[in-house]
């Protein structure tokens, strides 16, 4: 059985941990999908939406490793190349419904949920150490973020900020959904 997201598995980035808590949810999705009996169009669906989502996935990480000086970046992105081209080989090769099936797992739990629990644990670990590495503790900077709540702000770290700035697609307050605006920097 495929494990549950859990705060365990959190990098420390909201939006980043949001991504593969939505990952971990299409891989329980697709478990069940190869465990029942399901058409071949709703297999491929799946693997069009891991597919998808994962593209996605990877560029955003991809920034915020950049963003926080991840030392091992160049390497991270030559494995995220990697999945996606064995998963494109791979559903280029298939023939059936079972062999969908049979792919399907391979995906959710070699590549996808391996990836998040091996390789992307390397990030938080970096994280972490590179704070405590920081003598000096002077003031982090914070920027501040407005949605469509009412008096409510979002207060981003610098490397947030710079993730937010460069990303492609808007972030959504969890609240009200709608994309946060950058109001000024603090301190």
């Amino acid at each position: 059985m495929l494990p549950s997201w859990s705060e365990k598995f959190s990098v420390h980035h909201e939006i980043i941990d949001q991504q593969h808590q939505i990952l971990f949810d299409l891989a329980h999705k697709a478990y069940k999908i190869a465990n029942s009996h399901t058409t071949r169009n709703e297999v491929k669906d799946m693997i069009t939406q891991f597919f998808d989502y994962m593209k996605t996935h990877f560029k955003d990480e991809e920034q915020y490793m950049q963003a926080i000086g991840y030392p091992r970046l160049e390497e991270h992105r030559k494995i995220h190349r990697k999945i996606v081209a064995d998963m494109a080989a791979m559903v280029k090769s298939i023939h059936s419904a079972n062999e969908l099936k049979d792919k399907i797992m391979i995906m959710a739990q070699d590549w996808l949920l391996t990836h998040i629990l091996q390789e992307d644990m390397q990030i938080e670990k970096y994280r972490k150490e590179a704070q405590s590495k920081n003598p000096t503790k002077q003031p982090q900077k914070f920027y501040l973020y407005v949605c469509a709540c009412p008096g409510k702000e979002h207060k981003l770290t610098e490397s947030m900020h710079i993730f937010v700035k460069n990303s492609t697609q808007s972030i959504r307050c969890k609240e009200c959904q709608q994309s946060i605006k950058f109001q000024n920097a603090l301190g």
